[in-house]
C-alpha cells in the first residue's frame, strides 16, 4: 500500500548529487538494491520520492502494509517511543552505510547510498507503526554554507574510554629521604614570622586587609560623617519653613447668578383669547400597494449553477444552501482515480468540501464562499483523510449571471492545477 506522508518545498532544500546524478532520481534502483541485499526493513527507510512538474514541490510516499494508525512525526510520539524509533532508524543506517563500504566495484551506487543518509533536519524522521521512515534524504538545508544532517549518528555507542596510562614508577628524590622534616621546619619558620610582624618587628606576609585599621583615619571619617548628617538636617528645615512661606492662591470668586424674573399676575380684564387659524386639509396621496418580495424557485436536483442578478449587490449567498458536487477532471496519484468533489453550504457561506474515494474513505476540510466584486470566489482548505493522506487546498472563480455562470479552479498546493469547475446542486 503507498500511503503519502508529507510534502516538501524544493526551494527550502538544495539537492545532492554524486557525478551530476542527483541521489533522489534513483530511487527505484536504491530500493531494489537494499531490498535484495538488506532486506524490506532497510528499503523501507527511504520514502519515495514524487517530484511534480514544476520542479518546485516533492510528495513522499510509504510503500507497505496498510497501517494501524497514520504516519506519525517523532515530536508527537512519546519520549520513549521517540528514542526507540531513532536508535532502530541510525542501526539501519549504519548497515546501509557498512553496504556501501563494501560495493568498490560500484562506485556509483556506493555514493548515492552515502547521499541517501544525508537529511536537512531533525523534524525529517517518521514513524509508520514502529518503521522509521525518512523524507527529505538526498537533500542538505538550502542556507547557503549549512551542512546537512547523517542518519547514521541516530543511537550510536559512545566511544570506549581510552585506556589508563601506565604506571611509571617514581624517580628516587635528590633529597635522598629529607622531605619528612623539611615541612615541619618550613611550617615552624612561618609561624615566626607571623609573630615578629604582629610585634612589628617583622613585614607582614599577610595583605594588609588583615590587620587593624588606622583608628585615627577611622575616627575622622566619622566625625566627617556626622557632620555631612548635621548640615543635611538644617537644609530639610529651611525647605520646610520656606514652604511653610508659600500659601496657595484664593479661588476666583464666581459671578452672582442672576434672580429669576417674578410675573405677577394679571389684575385687569381676561385678555381675549387668539382665534384659531383656519385649518387646511392637505389631498392625501393615493397609498400604493406593499410590493411583495420576489420569491426565488425551489432548487431542483442536477441543476447548474447560476448566480442571481442582485445576489452580489446584496451580498446574498442564501442560493448556495445546500450541497454541489464538483467535477474537476483531476485525478489523485499514484491511483489515478478521478476527483470528484462535493461542497455543502449553509445560507452565509459557511461549510466543508468533501472528496469520496472509491475505496470508501471520505477526506474533509472547511470551506467557504464570499463575493468579491461581481465574482462568486469559493476557498478550501486542504481536506484530511481518516487514514492518513490529504488534500492540497483549492480555489474557484465564478463569474457571469443566470445561465452565463462560468466556474474556474485552481489548486494551491504548489502543482498550480487549473481547470473548468462545473457545480450541479445535489
Amino acid at each position: 500500500m503507498s500511503i503519502r506522508i508529507a510534502v516538501s518545498l524544493r526551494g527550502q532544500m538544495r539537492a545532492l548529487a554524486s557525478q551530476g546524478i542527483f541521489a533522489t532520481d534513483c530511487y527505484s534502483q536504491l530500493h531494489t538494491i537494499l531490498l535484495q541485499k538488506l532486506g524490506p526493513a532497510h528499503a523501507a527507510l527511504l520514502a519515495e520520492p514524487q517530484h511534480d512538474s514544476n520542479g518546485q514541490s516533492v510528495d513522499w510516499y510509504y510503500h507497505g502494509p496498510d497501517p494501524a494508525a497514520p504516519p506519525c512525526c517523532l515530536r508527537d510520539l512519546p519520549k520513549a517511543e521517540a528514542g526507540a524509533i531513532r536508535a532502530r532508524a541510525g542501526e539501519l543506517a549504519r548497515g546501509i552505510q557498512a553496504f556501501a563500504a563494501q560495493q568498490t566495484d560500484r562506485e556509483i551506487s556506493a555514493q548515492l547510498l552515502r547521499l541517501a543518509l544525508q537529511h536537512p533536519a531533525e523534524e525529517d524522521l517518521w514513524a509508520v507503526d514502529g518503521q522509521p521512515v525518512l523524507i527529505n534524504w538526498g537533500f542538505a538545508p538550502g542556507t547557503v554554507g549549512a551542512q546537512p544532517q547523517d542518519l547514521t549518528r541516530l543511537g550510536a555507542a559512545p566511544p570506549p574510554p581510552p585506556p589508563p596510562p601506565p604506571l611509571v614508577p617514581a624517580a628516587p628524590s635528590p633529597a635522598g629521604g629529607c622531605l619528612p622534616w623539611l615541612l615541619p621546619l618550613l611550617l615552624l619558620a612561618l609561624l615566626l614570622w607571623l609573630l615578629l610582624a604582629a610585634l612589628g618587628l617583622a613585614p607582614s606576609p599577610l595583605p594588609a586587609s588583615c590587620f587593624r585599621l588606622d583608628e585615627s583615619s577611622l575616627l575622622e571619617e566619622k566625625n566627617r560623617a556626622a557632620q555631612l548628617d548635621d548640615e543635611l538636617a538644617a537644609l530639610w528645615r529651611q525647605l520646610q519653613e520656606r514652604a511653610a512661606l508659600c500659601k496657595p492662591p484664593a479661588p476666583k470668586a464666581e459671578p452672582p447668578k442672576p434672580e429669576p424674573e417674578v410675573v405677577e399676575p394679571f389684575l385687569g380684564e381676561t385678555p381675549p383669547e387668539p382665534e384659531p387659524a383656519p385649518s387646511v386639509e392637505k389631498p392625501k396621496k393615493p397609498e400604493r400597494p406593499a410590493e411583495k418580495p420576489k420569491e426565488r424557485p425551489k432548487p431542483k436536483k442536477n441543476e447548474d449553477l447560476s448566480i442571481p442578478d442582485d445576489a452580489a449587490k446584496k451580498n446574498d449567498l442564501a442560493f448556495l444552501e445546500g450541497c454541489w458536487t464538483s467535477e474537476t477532471g483531476l485525478f489523485s496519484h499514484p491511483s489515478r482515480e478521478p476527483i470528484i468533489a462535493e461542497y455543502c453550504f449553509d445560507k452565509n457561506g459557511k461549510g466543508r468540501r468533501f472528496v469520496r474515494e472509491r475505496n470508501g474513505q471520505v477526506c474533509s476540510g472547511p470551506a467557504r464562499a464570499r463575493f468579491n466584486g461581481d465574482r462568486l470566489q469559493f476557498n478550501a482548505d486542504g481536506a484530511r483523510c481518516p487514514r492518513g493522506g490529504s488534500y492540497v487546498p483549492q480555489k474557484v472563480d465564478c463569474t457571469g449571471r443566470e445561465s452565463s455562470t462560468q466556474c474556474k479552479g485552481n489548486e494551491l498546493g504548489g502543482s498550480n492545477n487549473k481547470w473548468d469547475a462545473r457545480f450541479k446542486r445535489k
